[in-house]
Protein backbone atom coordinates (compact mmCIF):
# COMPACT_ATOMS: atom_id res chain seq x y z
CA UNK A 1 0.00 0.00 0.00
CA UNK A 2 1.42 3.10 -1.05
CA UNK A 3 0.86 6.07 1.58
CA UNK A 4 1.55 9.88 0.78
CA UNK A 5 0.45 12.39 2.43
CA UNK A 6 -1.73 15.56 1.36
CA UNK A 7 1.50 17.08 2.56
CA UNK A 8 3.59 15.80 0.30
CA UNK A 9 1.86 16.21 -2.96
CA UNK A 10 1.05 20.08 -1.56
CA UNK A 11 4.77 20.41 -1.95
CA UNK A 12 5.59 18.55 -4.71
CA UNK A 13 3.02 20.74 -6.72
CA UNK A 14 4.14 24.31 -5.71
CA UNK A 15 7.58 22.18 -6.93
CA UNK A 16 5.81 21.46 -10.04
CA UNK A 17 4.47 25.29 -11.11
CA UNK A 18 7.46 27.31 -9.76
CA UNK A 19 10.44 24.96 -10.79
CA UNK A 20 12.42 26.28 -8.08
CA UNK A 21 12.49 24.87 -4.35
CA UNK A 22 13.25 28.13 -2.89
CA UNK A 23 10.58 29.09 -4.29
CA UNK A 24 8.17 26.41 -3.83
CA UNK A 25 9.19 26.21 0.08
CA UNK A 26 8.34 29.98 0.47
CA UNK A 27 4.86 29.55 -1.03
CA UNK A 28 4.22 26.26 1.19
CA UNK A 29 5.53 28.41 4.21
CA UNK A 30 8.95 25.59 4.98
CA UNK A 31 12.59 25.61 4.53
CA UNK A 32 13.61 24.62 1.58
CA UNK A 33 15.64 21.93 3.10
CA UNK A 34 12.09 20.50 4.72
CA UNK A 35 10.49 20.46 1.31
CA UNK A 36 13.34 18.27 -0.02
CA UNK A 37 13.11 15.88 2.43
CA UNK A 38 9.39 15.55 1.33
CA UNK A 39 10.49 15.28 -2.14
CA UNK A 40 12.88 12.66 -1.29
CA UNK A 41 10.20 10.78 0.93
CA UNK A 42 7.63 10.63 -2.28
CA UNK A 43 10.42 9.34 -4.10
CA UNK A 44 11.23 6.78 -2.11
CA UNK A 45 7.89 5.83 -1.50
CA UNK A 46 6.75 5.23 -5.21
CA UNK A 47 10.52 4.18 -5.91
CA UNK A 48 10.84 6.69 -8.78
CA UNK A 49 12.75 9.48 -9.37
CA UNK A 50 10.55 12.78 -9.40
CA UNK A 51 13.11 15.21 -10.09
CA UNK A 52 16.48 15.77 -11.23
CA UNK A 53 18.18 18.26 -9.08
CA UNK A 54 21.56 20.15 -10.21
CA UNK A 55 22.76 23.05 -8.60
CA UNK A 56 19.78 25.31 -8.90
CA UNK A 57 18.64 23.52 -11.76
CA UNK A 58 15.51 21.56 -11.42
CA UNK A 59 13.25 19.53 -14.28
CA UNK A 60 10.48 17.20 -13.57
CA UNK A 61 11.80 13.34 -14.57
CA UNK A 62 9.40 11.64 -17.40
CA UNK A 63 7.59 10.10 -13.82
CA UNK A 64 7.55 13.08 -12.09
CA UNK A 65 5.67 14.97 -15.00
CA UNK A 66 3.18 12.07 -15.43
CA UNK A 67 2.29 12.21 -11.58
CA UNK A 68 1.69 16.61 -11.56
CA UNK A 69 -1.96 16.98 -12.74
CA UNK A 70 -2.68 13.96 -10.83
CA UNK A 71 -1.46 15.28 -7.63
CA UNK A 72 -3.01 18.86 -9.14
CA UNK A 73 -6.32 17.29 -8.40
CA UNK A 74 -6.25 15.44 -5.86
CA UNK A 75 -4.85 18.90 -4.02
CA UNK A 76 -7.67 20.74 -5.80
CA UNK A 77 -10.44 17.98 -4.63
CA UNK A 78 -9.53 18.34 -0.83
CA UNK A 79 -9.34 22.41 -0.79
CA UNK A 80 -12.65 21.91 -2.29
CA UNK A 81 -14.09 20.18 0.41
CA UNK A 82 -15.47 23.13 2.28
CA UNK A 83 -17.05 24.63 -0.18
CA UNK A 84 -18.83 21.12 -1.06
CA UNK A 85 -20.57 21.77 2.89
CA UNK A 86 -21.31 25.09 2.09
CA UNK A 87 -23.17 24.49 -1.30
CA UNK A 88 -25.18 21.70 1.06
CA UNK A 89 -26.28 24.03 3.12
CA UNK A 90 -26.91 27.13 1.47
CA UNK A 91 -25.05 27.88 -2.54
CA UNK A 92 -23.45 30.83 -3.62
CA UNK A 93 -22.88 31.94 -0.12
CA UNK A 94 -19.05 31.33 0.28
CA UNK A 95 -16.00 32.49 -1.27
CA UNK A 96 -15.50 32.09 -5.02
CA UNK A 97 -12.22 32.85 -6.91
CA UNK A 98 -13.62 34.21 -10.42
CA UNK A 99 -11.07 34.83 -13.18
CA UNK A 100 -12.06 36.94 -16.64
CA UNK A 101 -10.76 37.47 -19.57
CA UNK A 102 -10.08 40.95 -20.64
CA UNK A 103 -12.05 40.91 -23.66
CA UNK A 104 -15.50 40.45 -21.11
CA UNK A 105 -13.85 41.49 -18.19
CA UNK A 106 -14.10 46.05 -18.62
CA UNK A 107 -17.86 45.29 -20.58
CA UNK A 108 -19.68 42.75 -18.55
CA UNK A 109 -18.21 43.53 -14.65
CA UNK A 110 -19.78 47.11 -13.99
CA UNK A 111 -23.46 45.61 -14.81
CA UNK A 112 -22.45 42.05 -13.50
CA UNK A 113 -20.59 42.91 -9.94
CA UNK A 114 -23.55 45.17 -8.81
CA UNK A 115 -25.92 42.37 -9.99
CA UNK A 116 -24.47 39.23 -8.22
CA UNK A 117 -23.90 41.42 -5.06
CA UNK A 118 -27.78 42.23 -5.31
CA UNK A 119 -28.53 38.31 -5.73
CA UNK A 120 -26.39 36.51 -3.91
CA UNK A 121 -25.19 39.01 -0.98
CA UNK A 122 -23.96 36.70 1.29
CA UNK A 123 -21.26 35.74 -1.75
CA UNK A 124 -17.47 36.58 -1.29
CA UNK A 125 -16.25 37.38 -4.54
CA UNK A 126 -12.30 38.23 -5.83
CA UNK A 127 -11.55 38.97 -9.81
CA UNK A 128 -8.51 38.22 -11.23
CA UNK A 129 -8.03 39.26 -15.31
CA UNK A 130 -5.87 37.60 -17.35
CA UNK A 131 -5.42 35.73 -20.61
CA UNK A 132 -7.19 32.40 -21.43
CA UNK A 133 -4.10 30.05 -20.83
CA UNK A 134 -3.08 31.67 -17.25
CA UNK A 135 -7.28 31.11 -15.96
CA UNK A 136 -6.96 27.97 -17.44
CA UNK A 137 -3.60 27.27 -15.75
CA UNK A 138 -5.19 28.76 -12.32
CA UNK A 139 -8.22 26.82 -12.43
CA UNK A 140 -6.33 23.12 -12.65
CA UNK A 141 -4.35 24.40 -10.02
CA UNK A 142 -7.14 25.25 -7.67
CA UNK A 143 -6.13 28.51 -7.84
CA UNK A 144 -9.29 29.70 -9.28
CA UNK A 145 -13.00 27.96 -9.03
CA UNK A 146 -14.02 29.28 -12.30
CA UNK A 147 -13.49 31.59 -14.95
CA UNK A 148 -15.62 34.02 -17.79
CA UNK A 149 -14.01 33.13 -20.81
CA UNK A 150 -15.03 32.34 -24.85
CA UNK A 151 -14.87 29.92 -26.82
CA UNK A 152 -13.74 28.25 -28.83
CA UNK A 153 -10.89 27.07 -26.54
CA UNK A 154 -9.69 24.04 -25.70
CA UNK A 155 -10.46 22.94 -22.13
CA UNK A 156 -11.11 19.27 -22.58
CA UNK A 157 -10.81 18.43 -18.73
CA UNK A 158 -13.27 21.22 -17.58
CA UNK A 159 -16.18 21.93 -17.62
CA UNK A 160 -18.45 24.66 -19.23
CA UNK A 161 -21.88 26.65 -19.08
CA UNK A 162 -22.32 28.92 -21.90
CA UNK A 163 -24.33 31.69 -21.02
CA UNK A 164 -24.41 34.28 -23.94
CA UNK A 165 -23.81 34.40 -27.87
CA UNK A 166 -21.18 37.30 -28.48
CA UNK A 167 -21.91 39.26 -31.76
CA UNK A 168 -19.11 40.14 -34.28
CA UNK A 169 -19.50 43.47 -35.69
CA UNK A 170 -16.66 44.53 -38.29
CA UNK A 171 -15.61 48.18 -37.49
CA UNK A 172 -15.22 50.51 -40.16
CA UNK A 173 -14.11 54.06 -40.24
CA UNK A 174 -16.93 56.83 -42.16
CA UNK A 175 -16.23 57.05 -45.68
CA UNK A 176 -14.68 53.15 -46.06
CA UNK A 177 -16.27 51.00 -48.44
CA UNK A 178 -17.96 48.85 -45.97
CA UNK A 179 -19.47 51.72 -44.37
CA UNK A 180 -22.90 51.40 -45.73
CA UNK A 181 -23.04 47.93 -45.60
CA UNK A 182 -25.98 46.52 -43.04
CA UNK A 183 -24.01 43.21 -42.83
CA UNK A 184 -20.62 41.74 -43.93
CA UNK A 185 -19.11 38.32 -44.29
CA UNK A 186 -15.99 36.73 -43.55
CA UNK A 187 -14.98 36.68 -47.50
CA UNK A 188 -15.42 40.37 -48.34
CA UNK A 189 -12.73 41.40 -45.51
CA UNK A 190 -10.30 39.59 -48.25
CA UNK A 191 -7.31 42.15 -48.78
CA UNK A 192 -8.17 44.07 -45.73
CA UNK A 193 -5.81 45.37 -43.25
CA UNK A 194 -7.20 43.69 -39.76
CA UNK A 195 -5.96 45.42 -36.83
CA UNK A 196 -5.51 42.44 -33.71
CA UNK A 197 -4.44 42.35 -30.78
CA UNK A 198 -1.38 41.09 -28.88
CA UNK A 199 -0.73 37.29 -29.25
CA UNK A 200 -2.12 35.62 -26.43
CA UNK A 201 -5.53 37.32 -26.06
CA UNK A 202 -7.84 34.80 -27.44
CA UNK A 203 -10.35 36.80 -29.36
CA UNK A 204 -7.60 37.37 -31.89
CA UNK A 205 -7.43 33.56 -32.65
CA UNK A 206 -11.00 34.29 -33.10
CA UNK A 207 -10.53 36.88 -35.22
CA UNK A 208 -8.27 35.04 -37.41
CA UNK A 209 -10.87 32.06 -37.37
CA UNK A 210 -13.59 34.50 -38.34
CA UNK A 211 -11.20 36.05 -41.62
CA UNK A 212 -9.49 32.99 -42.66
CA UNK A 213 -6.36 34.42 -42.12
CA UNK A 214 -3.24 32.81 -40.20
CA UNK A 215 -0.76 34.68 -38.05
CA UNK A 216 1.65 34.25 -41.10
CA UNK A 217 -1.22 36.58 -43.21
CA UNK A 218 -1.39 39.23 -40.81
CA UNK A 219 -1.16 42.51 -42.95
CA UNK A 220 0.93 45.17 -40.86
CA UNK A 221 2.59 45.30 -37.94
CA UNK A 222 -0.24 47.37 -35.98
CA UNK A 223 -1.58 45.17 -32.65
CA UNK A 224 -2.57 46.40 -29.14
CA UNK A 225 -3.11 45.21 -25.68
CA UNK A 226 -6.70 46.59 -25.84
CA UNK A 227 -9.93 46.88 -27.44
CA UNK A 228 -10.43 50.16 -27.09
CA UNK A 229 -7.03 51.32 -28.40
CA UNK A 230 -8.46 48.79 -31.42
CA UNK A 231 -10.87 51.52 -31.83
CA UNK A 232 -8.74 54.40 -31.65
CA UNK A 233 -7.15 52.90 -34.20
CA UNK A 234 -9.63 51.94 -36.98
CA UNK A 235 -11.49 55.46 -36.21
CA UNK A 236 -7.96 56.96 -37.36
CA UNK A 237 -8.17 54.73 -40.47
CA UNK A 238 -5.56 52.69 -39.85
CA UNK A 239 -7.64 49.35 -40.61
CA UNK A 240 -10.73 47.90 -40.14
CA UNK A 241 -10.87 45.72 -36.62
CA UNK A 242 -13.31 43.35 -35.34
CA UNK A 243 -14.87 43.64 -31.94
CA UNK A 244 -17.48 41.93 -29.96
CA UNK A 245 -21.15 42.54 -29.44
CA UNK A 246 -20.50 42.89 -25.71
CA UNK A 247 -17.73 46.01 -25.86
CA UNK A 248 -20.11 47.13 -28.81
CA UNK A 249 -23.39 47.28 -26.55
CA UNK A 250 -21.22 48.84 -23.34
CA UNK A 251 -20.35 51.86 -25.63
CA UNK A 252 -16.79 51.08 -26.46
CA UNK A 253 -16.71 52.35 -29.36
CA UNK A 254 -19.16 55.54 -28.84
CA UNK A 255 -18.21 58.74 -29.92
CA UNK A 256 -15.81 57.58 -32.72
CA UNK A 257 -16.21 58.20 -36.18
CA UNK A 258 -17.27 54.20 -36.84
CA UNK A 259 -19.61 51.90 -38.57
CA UNK A 260 -20.32 49.09 -36.57
CA UNK A 261 -21.30 46.71 -39.00
CA UNK A 262 -22.62 43.00 -37.91
CA UNK A 263 -20.76 39.73 -39.12
CA UNK A 264 -22.59 37.15 -40.95
CA UNK A 265 -21.81 33.50 -41.60
CA UNK A 266 -20.91 30.10 -39.53
CA UNK A 267 -17.93 31.92 -37.34
CA UNK A 268 -19.21 35.49 -36.77
CA UNK A 269 -19.82 34.94 -32.89
CA UNK A 270 -18.17 33.20 -29.89
CA UNK A 271 -19.78 31.56 -26.90
CA UNK A 272 -18.95 33.37 -23.76
CA UNK A 273 -19.04 30.45 -21.16
CA UNK A 274 -18.28 29.89 -17.53
CA UNK A 275 -15.61 27.03 -16.75
CA UNK A 276 -14.16 25.15 -14.26
CA UNK A 277 -12.84 22.37 -13.40
CA UNK A 278 -14.25 18.59 -14.38
CA UNK A 279 -15.44 16.73 -10.91
CA UNK A 280 -15.23 19.68 -8.99
CA UNK A 281 -17.85 19.68 -5.99
CA UNK A 282 -19.46 23.33 -6.77
CA UNK A 283 -20.83 22.19 -10.26
CA UNK A 284 -24.53 22.96 -9.33
CA UNK A 285 -23.55 26.48 -7.65
CA UNK A 286 -21.51 27.24 -11.32
CA UNK A 287 -24.65 26.17 -13.18
CA UNK A 288 -26.65 28.94 -10.81
CA UNK A 289 -24.25 31.37 -11.47
CA UNK A 290 -24.11 30.83 -15.55
CA UNK A 291 -27.73 31.29 -15.63
CA UNK A 292 -27.73 34.36 -13.43
CA UNK A 293 -25.07 35.89 -15.68
CA UNK A 294 -27.27 34.81 -18.78
CA UNK A 295 -30.29 36.60 -17.69
CA UNK A 296 -28.14 39.34 -17.29
CA UNK A 297 -26.60 39.72 -20.31
CA UNK A 298 -30.50 39.52 -22.23
CA UNK A 299 -31.56 42.31 -19.95
CA UNK A 300 -29.30 44.65 -20.93
CA UNK A 301 -26.92 43.88 -24.11
CA UNK A 302 -29.12 42.48 -26.77
CA UNK A 303 -31.17 45.29 -26.41
CA UNK A 304 -28.46 47.55 -26.01
CA UNK A 305 -26.21 46.36 -29.35
CA UNK A 306 -29.48 46.61 -31.50
CA UNK A 307 -29.80 49.90 -30.51
CA UNK A 308 -26.09 50.99 -30.82
CA UNK A 309 -25.59 48.96 -34.79
CA UNK A 310 -28.56 50.76 -36.13
CA UNK A 311 -27.52 54.19 -34.55
CA UNK A 312 -24.29 53.90 -36.15
CA UNK A 313 -25.33 52.43 -39.47
CA UNK A 314 -28.24 54.90 -39.46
Amino acid sequence: MINLSLRQLRYFVALAELGSFSAAARRVGVTQSTLSAAIQEMETTLGVRLAERSGRRFELTAAGAALVDRAVSIVAQVDDLPNLLAQAERPLTSWLRLGVIPSVAPFLLPRALPSIREAFPELSLSVREALSRTLIGDIRSGALDAAIMALPLAVDDCETAPFWQDRFFVAAANGHRLAGRPSVVAEELAGERILLLEPGHCLRDQVLNLTGLGAEDELGEVKAMSIATLVQLAANGLGLTILPEIAVAAGVADGAPLKMIPCDGDRSSRSLVLVWRKGASRRAEFALFAEHLQGLCERHFDALADRSAMRRRA
